[in-house]
């Protein structure tokens, strides 16, 4: 192994143009070497922006490339299988972004082929959800600590207005099911996968969604198009901590936030994402007031430097794996069945 863990950059959209290279250009015993995007024009505008040395015409020479350990896969989750299992018999390091796939039967195939890679001394992981990260970690010592008691009911709310005038274009979110396949729905799994720690995976689901407008513009200006994914997912979930859990995604909601409730039979916590503002109160207390994150338990995102580290042998396993993007598509795939056959579907 070099001195640095050399990474080449599959598919530079902008959430790894916000996040995930500024994290790797921090990140010790790190260089990023190579990006590749689905245009050279934009993949040569990123490399300018970060001083990245070489720019590759498909992703086929990132992992051919001699200067390449490890590999970020950035690009819409239907490529992520034949990437992700491509680059592990080229004997390079993955760290896919947080959809895996787009099917269950992909992700237990791509969970596979990182088990075998292991045995080969190749590390693999998936890129956390971003919302509500920060606070995850002490939000999973209040539930275990026992502020809550025994933790009944969560209440799961993932909102904003992108949708809720009727004219925006389709072009504005994720609406392609060619790229995101038909169990998309947007950052449902993404809270999901916040809430499993503290939760326990679901036992069973009941889901709901909801389109309010069935038509709009493709493209500003465009000709109309079917909306292929719903504004509102609404899933109901038992789970193996033994809390029932609602997780409500709502697109079309103006002058809402996005948070998450916990209610247990000795106290309640709220989080809310903007901010990063956790509130608490106990049996006897007036109300709700705000609990700091403790240092011991904040969470700075450290995502790019874990993956760095499991790369070169410091860690022996990431905190969130393959396996996690399984189980993540096995719940999103149950909420869609349930909606579709009306009716709970068993995980």
């Amino acid at each position: 192994m070099p001195d640095k863990l050399r990474v080449g950059i599959i598919g530079a959209g902008s959430y790894t143009i916000s996040r995930m290279l500024p994290g790797f250009m921090k990140a010790p015993n790190c260089e990023v070497t190579t990006v590749a995007n689905r245009r050279r024009e934009n993949a040569e505008k990123v490399a300018a922006q970060f001083g990245i040395p070489k720019v590759a015409d498909d992703w086929r020479e990132v992992l051919a490339s001699s200067d390449v350990d490890a590999v970020l896969i950035g690009t819409p989750p239907n490529t992520h299988r034949e990437m992700a299992l491509a680059a592990f018999e080229a004997g390079k390091h993955v760290l896919c972004q947080t959809r895996i796939a787009t099917t269950a039967d992909e992700a237990r195939e791509m969970h596979a082929a990182a088990e075998a890679a292991k045995q080969r001394g190749v590390r693999a992981m998936l890129v956390p959800p971003g919302p509500f990260y920060r606070g995850r970690r002490f939000i999973e010592h209040l539930v275990t600590s026992g502020y809550l008691g025994r933790l009944t009911h969560v209440q799961a709310f993932n909102q904003n207005a992108s949708m809720a005038d009727p004219t925006t274009p389709l072009s504005v979110g994720r609406n392609e099911l060619e790229l995101y396949g038909k169990y998309n729905a947007a950052q449902l799994g993404l809270t999901y996968d916040v809430m499993v720690p503290w939760t326990g995976h679901a036992t069973r689901v009941l889901g709901q969604r909801a389109t309010f407008v069935k038509e709009r513009p493709a493209t500003p200006g465009g000709p109309m198009a079917r909306a292929p994914y719903p504004e509102e997912v609404t899933v109901i979930a038992e789970t193996e901590g033994g809390a029932v859990v609602m997780n409500v995604l709502n697109w079309a909601a103006r002058f809402s936030e996005s948070r998450i409730e916990l209610y247990g039979d000795k106290g309640t916590v709220v989080y809310k994402q903007r901010g990063d503002v956790i509130l608490g109160a106990r049996e006897g207390d007036e109300g709700l007031k705000e609990i700091p994150i403790p240092p011991e338990h904040d969470g700075p995102w450290l995502v790019e430097e874990e993956f760095v580290r499991l790369a070169i042998g410091e860690l022996d396993e990431p905190s969130f794996t393959f396996w996690d993007g399984v189980r993540n598509m096995e719940y999103l795939e149950a909420a869609y069945n349930s909606a579709m056959e009306g009716r709970w579907v068993a995980m």
